[in-house]
């Protein structure tokens, strides 16, 4: 993939990539309580917070690979890069401290864990968008492709 270059990240696509992930996210955390799959007080708390993860970034992956199609994967590091510098700055800032201790998570390890599920999601979401974008899963459209 030759668009892979640092220049070929936009902040505007990160930030509106990661806007639209948090409001994926949300709505199906919403879903899933709604439903009434999420027991606050049950391990598979966690689960279902790790799914709706997932879908959230594969969607703001998506979008950005849609819309975007250089650098898919440096968008999709960028997008989880942005979540752990707004993490961090909840941390210093908010009184509460976010972490995943109230979901009576290890909070070290729960947080490790999502932000490699926010990175595995992003990128495979934001290679997806491009792929699609390009013609499939066949490289139409890519450098050195008789497509």
């Amino acid at each position: 993939m030759h668009t892979e270059h640092v220049r070929n990240v936009h902040f505007g696509w990160v930030t509106g990539g990661w806007l639209l992930a948090v409001a994926i996210l949300s709505v199906t955390w919403i879903v899933f309580v709604g439903m009434g799959l999420v027991d606050p007080g049950s391990r598979t708390t966690g689960v279902f917070m790790a799914a709706a993860v997932a879908v959230g970034f594969f969607g703001g992956g998506l979008f950005v690979g849609l819309r975007w199609a250089d650098a898919p994967i440096l968008h999709g590091a960028a997008m989880t890069f942005l979540s752990v510098l707004v993490w961090f700055i909840g941390n210093l800032l908010l009184p509460g401290r976010v972490s995943g201790r109230d979901l009576g998570l290890d909070a070290p390890a729960f947080v490790l864990g999502v932000i490699l599920l926010q990175l595995a999601a992003a990128v495979t979401g934001g290679w997806t968008g491009r792929r699609m974008m390009m013609g499939g899963a066949s490289g139409a459209g890519e450098e050195g492709s008789d497509g």
